[in-house]
């Protein structure tokens, strides 16, 4: 096992002497890579490939002039090549949601197509973080989601109906966006084409009439509780991008227009999978209380300078050293991928709770163990360990899953969980 080792790293330290002279003349391409959320799951081949990506994007700042404010910070990156449809979450229980780590063969395109739609339509069109909320939202970031009993398709899940009525209203605007094969089934015509559709589609059919623009579409006063669920997901992930690109960006996005365009993205969204749209009064209310909700009063140096926060939850959010947090019963699946210089143990408040966790079929390949007559045995109940030292196989790097309701404890209020 040991010799396997040493052939497989004698082979990446080969490919980096071999790139050496890439590197020298990416030095920051190097340094960016090593930001990258899933940074030490990258192996030798996957590094030319994230090269050409990010030197991609480094000539279309130059060349469309880009500012800060239009880029997605590294940090809030992870590598992904045009094959894959991995995607890694942040989830922050203090806010109870999750947002996805932009994929780096996605982040040219979304830079770009805000940029080419605020230069268009300048406040009117959408934040950048609305749009990566949307589909993040709706597909996870997967090209290739399929959903609606296969009538919902791509990145933003475009709705076949809504898709016919485009295509019948203004086929010269979608013909370049999407089309219809033989058998009347929707396709985009690229990647890039998911990408663009939210900014065009919201600033195309910017005066739309939930009555008549529509067909089959009536205004209710509200709508359903999927859709409510729908738009507090979208806005408070919205939220949470914004708070991590000011974070990380020295120069916050441009948010005048943030919440009217936060509130059409929604029932636009909800109007193209053929649901109700909802009340504006309603939404108003939803959005009041996800700002409420989401920063408990404090208030950051964005767009919330411009909305009045109730003075009963003006308190700051405290984070004892270790906070509990519980995975949300949500239906997705939930990862946590164990952090340098610590152990399984110190995510979970006792042993029980651990040994459930990794006795779940989705973790066969980890376990609890104590040793005996200079043998591993696996630990099934703690009851018959009695008194021996137990021990867990699970090392820094390894992705174990969590089940839905299970609490961690962590010192940091993010956790980075990865999610199928």
């Amino acid at each position: 096992m040991r010799f396997k080792v040493l052939i497989v790293g004698s082979i990446i330290s080969a490919f980096v002497l071999i790139g050496a002279k890439v590197y020298a003349d990416n030095a920051d391409v190097k340094a960016d890579m090593k930001k990258l959320v899933n940074y030490k799951r990258m192996v030798g081949k996957h590094y030319p490939i994230y090269i050409k990506q990010r030197n991609a994007q480094y000539k279309s700042w130059a060349k469309h002039n880009i500012p800060e404010n239009f880029r997605i910070p590294i940090e809030l990156q992870s590598y992904r090549d045009s094959r894959s449809v991995r995607y890694y979450g942040l989830y922050n229980a203090a806010y109870n949601t999750g947002v996805g780590y932009i994929p780096s063969n996605l982040v040219r395109y979304y830079e770009e197509e805000a940029w080419f739609a605020f230069q268009k339509y300048g406040h009117d069109a959408p934040s950048l973080s609305i749009v990566l909320a949307q589909q993040f939202t709706e597909s996870q970031f997967n090209p290739w989601a399929i959903g609606d009993n296969n009538m919902s398709f791509g990145l933003p899940q475009l709705y076949r109906k809504t898709a016919q009525y485009l295509y019948k209203n203004d086929k010269k605007t979608w013909k370049d966006i999407f089309y219809f094969d033989k058998k009347g089934k929707h396709h985009f015509t690229s990647i890039r084409a998911m990408v663009q559709f939210p900014f065009l589609f919201l600033t195309k059919v910017k005066k739309y009439d939930f009555e008549h623009k529509f067909e089959g579409i009536r205004r209710y006063n509200g709508s359903g509780e999927n859709a409510i669920k729908y738009a507090e997901k979208v806005m408070t992930r919205s939220l949470f991008y914004e708070e991590l690109f000011a974070e990380y960006n020295s120069i916050p996005l441009d948010t005048t227009g943030f919440k009217k365009n936060l509130f059409d993205i929604i029932n636009f969204t909800l109007i193209a999978s053929g649901e109700e749209p909802i009340d504006n009064f309603l939404i108003e209310k939803l959005f009041a209380n996800a700002l409420a909700q989401f920063y408990s009063g404090y208030v950051r140096e964005t767009y919330l300078q411009y909305y009045a926060v109730p003075v009963s939850e003006n308190q700051q959010l405290l984070v004892a050293s270790k906070t509990e947090h519980r995975i949300p019963v949500d239906g997705k699946d939930y990862y946590i991928i164990v952090e340098e210089g610590r152990v399984i143990y110190q995510y979970f408040k006792d042993s029980q709770m651990l040994l459930d966790v990794l006795n779940h079929s989705k973790n066969k390949d980890f376990y609890l163990y104590y040793i005996e007559n200079k043998k591993r045995v696996k630990v099934v109940s703690l009851k018959k360990v009695g008194k021996k030292q137990v021990f867990s196989n699970v090392k820094p790097g390894d992705k174990v899953f969590i089940p839905p309701g299970t609490v961690l404890l962590s010192p940091e209020t993010n956790l980075a969980v990865r999610i199928n």
